[in-house]
């Protein structure tokens, strides 16, 4: 393959990526996300605290705290809007095409990493222009680019080859191409938070070889930091400081030759995925890129489905009742009740964790129970991502559009049974909530509604689950810091939430009911 050609496959890529709508919703979450990281001083808080003492917000603190946050946001979401290229050839009918070219597995899968790195690289910008003008509006100091650029090259760059390398090879091994992968690897990445107090464990201020496999580069970061300042503790993303101590100034020389090296040894790392995937690409062959479990293959498979077959085969008859039962309701509460059935027909083994994680709730001690609810929503909003996206990659939409209530009822009905059964798989914790942290527990209704509309407001605009998907899941890991920011806690779960912010989210819903609606009456018209 020449270089000319090269060049045009990987912008291609990059072009496929960003210009899309979820594209610019990403960009606007980026710039929000990135707006309520660097904190006002103002208000008492600041992004960066040592032992009470706020650190000035110049270049070097700001490009390191927000590369710092960023590294951990774009290490969940940037997995999730780098892959789904495979299905999407699949779904749209270019599989054939790319099939019979003559460009090498290696060559292609080269191509789409490369594509994909560029895109997240190209978000990775967008946060550091977001910054640069918050450190004019608020910052201490000079805008200086150069600590920015360090910061972005071998603090953000290791973790965002790491996301493309990983949905690279999602998209190249067929078992990992639906959303089993989205789930191991939401696995692999909350395990990272096991190695980071590893790495920094007793204090301990000195570079290890070890950290090299920490390829976010948090614990590194830190421990850098720390040996820097001369200081085994720091605040970073946000803390109340004292405001009659002097400014900290981060000093100049964070980047020593063994933190390049590990930075530069975790880049290496992040490329090791793309092996596996150069020699388990299915070339979109019918045969492989739906592999079904026969005599001598997926005996692991097989094998968990026969122990589990006891307990999912009633479970499943018991999922399908609400179907059955909605048949015989007339009008919308029938309709609505099936639209609820399906979701948990379609994945019984979300709707078990959901169920298992339901009951829990209501046995568990009260100091347990927002990380038991925790569980129970991230299962929730794995199993309503494609509550809309669902008919628009299935091809259903027209028929689905042509049953009683029409498109223009679908939207909000879609939408009213994701919130239905949040409400339901969440009610034993509600219960507890009202009555002894009530405002928790309005926090939770509300930001289920306002999640439930997102969900079937960003299947519509994006024809995919995965926006939702990647917004969700950093939300809900954001939802369970104590970050002592209402706006952030829409789930109820850190307790930070004011009435103010349930309010905001409960009218966040409102307006996106309207959007369905006129989304729904435009197509239709």
């Amino acid at each position: 393959m020449n270089t000319a050609l090269a060049k045009a496959l990987v912008l291609n890529e990059w072009r496929l990526r960003s210009r899309r709508v979820s594209t610019l919703l990403i960009v606007l979450a980026a710039v929000a996300a990135t707006w309520l990281m660097v904190l006002d001083p103002r208000s008492g808080a600041a992004m960066m605290v040592v032992h009470q003492q706020r650190v000035a917000y110049d270049s070097e603190a700001l490009a390191f705290a927000t590369t710092l946050i960023a590294s951990l946001m774009f290490g969940l979401a940037g997995f999730y809007l780098a892959r789904g290229r495979s299905q999407e050839d699949v779904r749209c009918g270019t599989a054939g095409v790319l099939a019979a070219t003559p460009v090498t597995n290696a060559q292609l899968l080269g191509v789409r990493w490369l594509g994909a790195f560029g895109f997240l690289l190209s978000l990775g910008m967008v946060v550091m222009l977001t910054v640069w003008v918050l450190q004019l509006v608020r910052g201490e100091g000079p805008l200086q680019p150069l600590p920015y650029l360090q910061m972005l090259a071998l603090g953000l760059a290791p973790g965002l080859m790491l996301c493309a390398s990983l949905a690279v090879l999602s998209d190249a091994w067929a078992p990992l191409m639906g959303k089993r992968g989205d789930l191991l690897y939401w696995v692999l990445w909350m395990a990272q938070f096991a190695f980071i107090p590893a790495a920094l464990g007793q204090g301990a201020i000195q570079l290890s070889g070890w950290q090299v496999f920490d390829i976010n580069g948090v614990s590194p970061l830190l421990v850098g930091l720390s040996g820097l300042m001369d200081v085994t503790s720091v605040q970073v993303g946000g803390g109340p400081f004292d405001a009659t101590l002097p400014l900290l100034h981060m000093p100049e020389g964070l980047w020593t030759r063994e933190l390049v090296a590990l930075r530069v040894g975790s880049m290496l790392l992040a490329l090791l995925p793309l092996l596996p995937a150069a020699l388990c690409f299915h070339r979109y062959a019918p045969d492989r890129v739906k592999r079904r479990p026969t005599a001598g293959r997926w005996r692991a498979t097989r094998a968990l489905q026969w122990l589990l077959r006891p307990l999912m085969q009633p479970f499943t008859r018991l999922l399908a009742m609400p179907m059955r039962l909605g048949a015989h309701l007339p009008g919308r509460p029938g309709r609505l009740l099936a639209d609820v059935s399906l979701v948990l027909v379609s994945q019984p083994l979300l709707a078990l964790v959901m169920a298992g994680g339901a009951l829990a709730s209501a046995l568990v001690p009260d100091e347990t129970i927002n990380g038991v609810l925790a569980v129970v929503l991230a299962a929730w909003g794995v199993a309503v991502a494609d509550v809309s996206a669902r008919d628009l990659q299935s091809g259903t939409l027209a028929l689905a559009s042509a049953v009683p209530g029409g498109a223009v009822e679908r939207g909000w009905r879609q939408g009213l049974a994701a919130f239905g059964l949040g409400l339901l798989v969440s009610a034993p914790a509600l219960w507890r909530w009202a009555w002894h942290a009530p405002l928790s527990a309005a926090a939770c209704v509300s930001g289920l509604l306002c999640l439930s509309v997102a969900a079937v407001l960003l299947g519509r605009l994006t024809h995919g689950s995965r926006t939702f998907l990647a917004l969700f899941l950093f939300g809900l890991y954001v939802n369970l810091q104590r970050t002592g920011v209402a706006a952030l806690d829409m789930l109820g779960l850190s307790g930070d939430a004011q009435p103010a912010s349930v309010a905001g989210y409960a009218l966040a819903a409102m307006v996106g009911l309207g959007a369905l609606q006129m989304q729904a009456r435009h197509g239709r018209t």
